[in-house]
């Protein structure tokens, strides 16, 4: 491994667990009556406060964030259309619980059921559109479990399209805000849809039943949730300037407490918290020795924006140190991991980035290859 000398120094949060916020943080962490919940930046992915993350929680309707995330994949892909109609199964047209009214054989528009799960939180319209995109639920459920298991999703199963209730299916606080975090940065302008407050399909209007689009003001999505086994749920979002965070809350005890606690935690998260921007994509951190290349030394970065969450009244330093895989030897492709860098605070690695090389460098001629193998000979010496 080579150690590079590093030009930046910065200051950086990041913690995993409610416990170990406990013992960094100067001040109290919010105590909220829930079975379990997560807090994280959206931007950085860093966790600020949470209880039994990895708690295995029932979803209930959360499990349609994973259900649109993979419509939302399919409409990328060119695979559907929003313009496409999608038929209605008798089964789709028999689901209980929350609907968005769908009627048995008539084709209704993806745009339209896709705002029918979100607002109306429709287990009909979610069947429509895993029959459509799948040929059936149950191979949609598979799908779904391949993204969890692609996302590292490792405490959630998924057994149907709805969250209706099952043993087998479930998932954690630290999971349902990953997957919400992913939703949000994958799908931007899907994401714009969970800010709608109503929606009136086949005559009938209903309301979102996130409640904090009307009653807290940084609040744009994202998906509420309930059964009696499961209790309250809720995955939100919020926005104040540069900084977004996401919630999970699970088991409260009315659907009223959620939203309560929601703001809760959004308040905490944006009085003591900032996210800040340090790195550009492909802003040049270094440069290190070439081995065998047409140039001598090669530029490294990140392959992304790198942004920080800071405690807004922290001045302590995080000191990174940049570490390479191995020797750099030509030929090397641009965007080609070279290593990480770690963040160290008080002598413990709190995070870890990939970094990699900005550009293509091809291997040198003879003349080239001849001088480093010369100077190879006498570092190793």
């Amino acid at each position: 491994m080579s150690n590079l000398k590093v030009f930046f120094l910065f200051s950086l949060v990041f913690f995993s667990s409610y416990s170990s916020a406990e013992k960094k943080y100067t001040f109290s962490i919010p105590n909220i009556d829930v079975s379990s919940y997560a807090i994280m930046d959206v931007k950085t992915g860093s966790i600020i406060a949470g209880k039994d993350l990895d708690k295995k929680v029932e979803p209930a309707s959360l499990t349609k964030i994973a259900t649109l995330y993979l419509v939302f994949k399919a409409l990328k892909s060119k695979y559907i259309d929003e313009n496409d109609a999608a038929v209605v199964s008798k089964k789709a047209w028999k689901m209980v619980g929350s609907r968005m009214f769908v009627e048995v054989g008539k084709r209704v528009l993806i745009k339209d059921l896709i705002t029918g799960v979100i607002v109306q939180s429709g287990n009909d319209a979610s069947v429509v559109l895993a029959e459509h995109i799948a040929g059936g639920e149950e191979f949609f459920v598979t799908m779904l479990n391949k993204l969890a298991k692609d996302m590292g999703l490792s405490n959630t199963r998924f057994t149907n399209v709805t969250g209706m209730p099952n043993k087998n299916h479930y998932t954690s606080a630290r999971d349902v805000v990953i997957l919400s975090q992913r939703l949000i940065q994958d799908f931007p302008n899907q994401y714009k849809k969970f800010a709608q407050k109503e929606f009136k399909f086949n005559n009938i209007s209903q309301n979102n039943r996130n409640r904090l689009l009307t009653t807290y003001d940084n609040a744009d999505g994202i998906k509420t949730g309930h059964t009696k086994s499961a209790g309250y749920c809720l995955a939100a979002s919020a926005k104040f300037e540069d900084t977004r965070f996401v919630a999970a809350i699970f088991g409260a005890n009315s659907s009223r407490e959620r939203f309560k606690y929601a703001k809760t935690l959004f308040k905490f998260g944006f009085r003591n918290f900032i996210t800040k921007k340090y790195f550009d994509m492909n802003q040049v951190i270094a440069r290190e020795r070439m081995w065998n290349g047409e140039e001598k030394y090669i530029d490294i970065g990140f392959n992304k924006d790198i942004f920080l969450t800071l405690l807004k009244h922290d001045d302590n330093n995080i000191t990174p140190k940049i570490n390479l895989i191995s020797k750099i030897v030509a030929p090397i492709r641009k965007n080609q991991n070279l290593g990480t860098v770690d963040f160290y605070k008080s002598g413990e690695i709190i995070s870890s980035e990939k970094i990699y090389s900005l550009e293509d460098v091809n291997e040198g001629n003879l003349f080239r290859k001849t001088y480093d193998l010369i100077a190879n000979f006498f570092i190793n010496e």
